[in-house]
């Protein structure tokens, strides 16, 4: 495993992928702000050009140079009421498409208030981040399985549920798009803290860049000669004959554990987590690990 050791280039992470995100939709703004008020500023320039040449035109009609106004009259025929009704309709018009994306956001929000208020959470979650499809497709049920036998019934609904939550993570372009459904999942499920254990490849090191976001497991499981880091390799293990899988694993496939960070708004929701997920991890490892 002496090549696994070698430093590779730091890929952005979720977080980063998020702020550059952020920072694209605050220049989309600026930019709307500034169209908005350039053509503010031409409307009222053009209004004030209006409202000289009315006052120049009611200067001559009252000195008698003119008897009456064109300019006046055509302002006064073309001038029309709008019932509240058009001016909603305008108003929408105008403004759909940040209207549009508004109620995509609070959309969004909305179902994870909802989920969070009425659905009951699993005893555990895995996440599993990998471009293989069929691995996912194969092996979720069975993944499930083998990690219900190490925990208890922590939400107290009187079962034992483990989830295992797939993400797709490749170099495909649909996926790596920062605006893409797989990376906002994938950030979604970060920012949120309840998802600790990750199965995992090389391929998706640059979404979740495990030196910095994963735990070292080293101090906890040197011993086990699968041990590297903050991976746990499953490849030389009977991992893929447990969940059901009929071919070699890749040489890359690993298992870990997110570490709790300070700076999370979450950290103590997150330890809660932690504190379930790490003694699951324990179980696997010592199930699956080879003593050196």
């Amino acid at each position: 495993m002496s090549e696994k050791n070698e430093k590779k280039p730091k890929e952005k992470s979720v977080m980063d992928i998020a702020r550059e995100m952020e920072l694209l939709r605050q220049e989309e703004e600026e930019k709307a702000r500034e169209l908005a008020r350039q053509a503010e500023e031409e409307r009222r320039n053009a209004y004030e050009k209006q409202l000289r040449e009315e006052r120049l035109e009611l200067m001559r009609m009252k000195q008698g140079v003119i008897e009456e106004s064109e300019t006046i009259r055509e302002e006064q025929e073309e001038k029309k009421k709008y019932t509240i009704g058009q001016k909603i309709s305008n108003f929408i018009y105008h403004n759909k498409w940040w209207m549009g994306v508004s109620a995509f956001f609070a959309a969004i929000v909305g179902v994870l208030v909802y989920q969070t208020v009425t659905m009951v959470r699993p005893d555990l979650i895995v996440m599993l981040v990998s471009y293989d499809s069929n691995f996912s497709t194969q092996c979720t049920a069975n993944i499930s399985t083998l990690f219900e036998q190490y925990i208890d019934d922590v939400n107290g609904d009187g079962e034992i549920s483990v989830d295992v939550y797939y993400i797709p993570a490749s170099d495909d372009a649909t996926t790596i798009n920062a605006f893409s459904g797989d990376t906002q999942k994938l950030f979604a499920e970060f920012q949120m803290g309840e998802a600790l254990i990750v199965i995992s490849d090389s391929d998706a090191d640059k979404f979740i860049v495990p030196d910095s976001t994963l735990e070292d497991l080293e101090p906890f499981f040197g011993q086990y000669e699968q041990t590297e880091a903050m991976r746990f390799y499953l490849t030389d293990t009977d991992f893929a004959e447990a969940v059901g899988w009929d071919e070699k694993l890749d040489e890359d496939i690993y298992i870990g554990i997110r570490k709790v960070k300070d700076t999370f708004d979450f950290k103590e929701k997150m330890q809660k987590n932690y504190d379930i997920a790490f003694p699951a991890l324990q179980k696997f490892i010592e199930q699956f690990g080879t003593v050196e």
